[in-house]
C-alpha cells in the first residue's frame, strides 16, 4: 500500500495522528469502488455543521464577537493542519476535488466521528 511506504517520509513526523487519519480516510475515498470501504462511504454524511466549515456569512451572522472570534479561530486551524497535510496529500496523488479545504473539512470531521469505534474494534 502506497501510504505504508509513506511512513518512512519525514512530513508524518510533523502531522498530528488525527491528520494522518484524515489523509487515510480520503486515500481510500480517492480508490473510488476500487476500495472495499466504498459501500460504507456511500452512506456518509455529505457536510457538517462545524465551526470550521462556515463561511464569511456564516460567522457574520452569529453577531456575537466571542462566537464570530471562535469560529474565526476554528477555520484558521483547520485552514493551518490542512496546509500542513496538503504535500502528503499531493504526494499520494489524490484526486483535484479531494485536495481542497472543503474535501479536508469534511473527511477531518468524519475521521474523527469514526475515531472511537475504530479504536474500540
Amino acid at each position: 500500500m502506497k501510504l505504508c511506504l509513506l511512513y518512512s517520509k519525514p512530513i508524518l513526523l510533523t502531522l498530528l495522528p488525527r491528520q494522518v487519519f484524515t489523509i487515510c480516510l480520503l486515500y481510500e475515498i480517492n480508490k473510488g469502488k476500487a476500495s472495499p470501504w466504498h459501500p460504507y462511504f456511500l452512506h456518509l454524511p455529505r457536510s457538517y455543521s462545524i465551526l470550521a466549515a462556515f463561511g464569511e456569512l456564516e460567522t457574520q451572522a452569529l453577531q456575537v464577537d466571542y462566537a464570530i472570534w471562535a469560529t474565526q479561530k476554528a477555520v484558521t486551524k483547520a485552514k493551518y493542519e490542512w496546509e500542513q497535510a496538503f504535500t502528503l496529500m499531493k504526494e499520494l496523488k489524490l484526486k483535484p476535488p479531494l485536495l481542497t479545504f472543503r474535501a479536508w473539512i469534511w473527511a477531518n470531521r468524519t475521521a474523527l466521528d469514526l475515531k472511537p469505534n475504530y479504536v474500540c474494534a
